[in-house]
């Protein structure tokens, strides 16, 4: 028997030097596709492909799709491929406007089985003060709950009834109440801020803006437990009259028309007051350190630096996607069958790009044993240098594909584009994917390396949290980067 199993072996083992050349795979590869013939079951030769090439004659979509009709992007003139997404094209019409009161409106017919609907609000917590500390955290949670016309049991019901599937989300720059509901849902909320807190990349994530900016950015996305339960229904009106006026709001929906989404939007918005959007605390870059003591946490450690531009610069937010790309790329931990890690102090490393109205934050974060703090946080910076050296081209290459197919995939969802819509138009008011896709095709890597060169340049922010054991030194880290 083990004579008989050694003969069936040996095939196999001599193989085994020629793994590396992929000379094996191609010759004891596992069947993959089948080619069919007449009959119910199919014939009974098959394709032996090994996993490391593609198949043949099917065809890989490419990320840039084609272009749509009448595009006048300036690849396109020279003969490529303009780069604009797929879900943008000449069946799906977008069209934009403004409902009655001057509420910006952006919508997306495509056929299809559903409609998504989307109200954006410019402000979140950097128009927040210090008497509503917390208050778009509270109203994210808060959403759906009772109005003047409506009890909560009610729009649960309708929205049963209806099929419908509803959510809202508190960010930085975007997001009738009964004093009892503001009261049972306060308890909920400091528990939820209280479990965010334990997160060390959430924490971290936090530190990072309160020590970058001055101004409205540096407000808490996720305020002190303790200074949200001061919030009351009053004090959650006071903030919703500032910020719910019809120049800071957008409306956009995907699967309708725009103007069957003005019929809708505009007796519910109507509310809403005229006027421009409230004046924000202007948010200045400043850079800066903040350490965080927290027993038994795995120690993280964040540097990032200012991404001037913002939403508002076209080609500022696509380097950065780009970039981004890139950061990953370096820093993307191996498949874990092989049981490596990476190299140096860092256990993992992950890109961070922010990008708001006027300005951003683009950088790495990264865990690290005891320890070793310092070290990884210099490992970090080194990461970032290397960009502003040199990139290949095939680099360069392969980070615009993953910038536009993560761009592709984000806005290929109904719940996707309608979220893309409202941040563009109230960061640029209008919106185009073909021009964000065309943006990120045309950099070349003589840009990205002038654009990380630049950001190098803005002052450096770090934070650390867990031990204190081995904080980095701000100063020397700084200087490293000025060498």
């Amino acid at each position: 028997m083990v004579r008989g199993l050694a003969q069936h072996l040996r095939p196999l083992l001599a193989g085994v030097s020629s793994f590396a050349n992929g000379q094996a795979f191609a010759q004891y590869a596992v069947p993959a596709v089948a080619v069919p013939k007449a009959g119910m079951f199919g014939g009974s030769k098959r394709i032996l492909t090994p996993l490391s090439e593609p198949l043949g004659d099917v065809n890989i979509p490419n990320p840039s799709a084609p272009k749509a009709p009448g595009c006048r992007c300036a690849t396109s003139s020279s003969g490529g491929n303009c780069g604009g997404s797929s879900y943008i094209t000449a069946q799906r019409i977008l069209a934009t406007g403004t409902l009655a009161n001057g509420v910006k409106a952006a919508a997306l017919d495509a056929s299809g089985p559903n409609t998504c609907v989307a109200a954006f609000v410019g402000g979140g917590s950097s128009l927040e003060t210090e008497e509503t500390a917390g208050a778009s955290k509270m109203l994210e949670y808060m959403a759906y709950s009772a109005t003047s016309n409506r009890t909560s049991f009610r729009i649960a019901r309708e929205l049963e009834k209806y099929g419908a599937v509803s959510s809202c989300v508190a960010g930085r720059e975007h997001i009738a109440l009964a004093d009892w509901e503001v009261n049972d849902m306060l308890a909920r909320v400091e528990e939820d801020l209280e479990s965010a807190y334990s997160n060390p990349s959430l924490l971290a994530h936090e530190l990072l803006h309160k020590a970058a900016f001055s101004g409205g950015l540096s407000n808490s996305l996720l305020p002190d437990p303790a200074s949200v339960g001061g919030l009351t229904g009053e004090s959650l009106r006071s903030f919703m009259a500032q910020a719910f006026v019809a120049g800071n709001i957008a409306v956009t929906g995907a699967g309708v028309s725009l103007a069957q989404l003005q019929a809708v939007a505009d007796p519910l918005l109507a509310g809403a007051a005229a006027g421009a959007a409230p004046s924000v605390p202007k948010s200045a870059y400043t850079g800066g350190f903040l350490a965080c003591l927290s027993p038994g946490a795995e120690p993280t450690v964040a540097v990032a630096f200012e991404a001037k531009g913002g939403l508002g610069d076209l080609k500022s937010t696509a380097t950065a996607a780009v970039v981004k790309a890139l950061l990953g790329s370096s820093s993307r931990e191996v498949l874990p069958y092989t049981r490596k890690t990476l190299e140096g102090p860092l256990t993992s490393v992950t890109p961070l790009v922010q990008v708001y109205k006027s300005t951003g934050l683009i950088g790495l974060m990264g865990t690290t044993g005891s320890g070793s703090s310092a070290a990884a946080a210099d490992a970090l910076t080194a990461k970032l240098k290397a960009l502003a050296s040199s990139t290949g081209e095939a680099q360069l290459a392969a980070a615009k594909q993953v910038a536009l197919g993560g761009y592709q995939s984000a806005i290929s969802a109904r719940s996707g584009v309608v979220q893309d819509m409202g941040l563009q138009l109230l960061a640029r008011g209008k919106f185009s994917a073909q021009e964000y896709a065309a943006a990120v095709a045309g950099l070349s890597a003589a840009d990205v390396s002038e654009y990380v060169g630049e950001v190098l340049k803005s002052p450096l922010t770090m934070v650390a949290v867990g031990s204190i054991a081995s904080l980095p030194k701000y100063d020397m880290v700084a200087g490293k980067l000025a060498a």
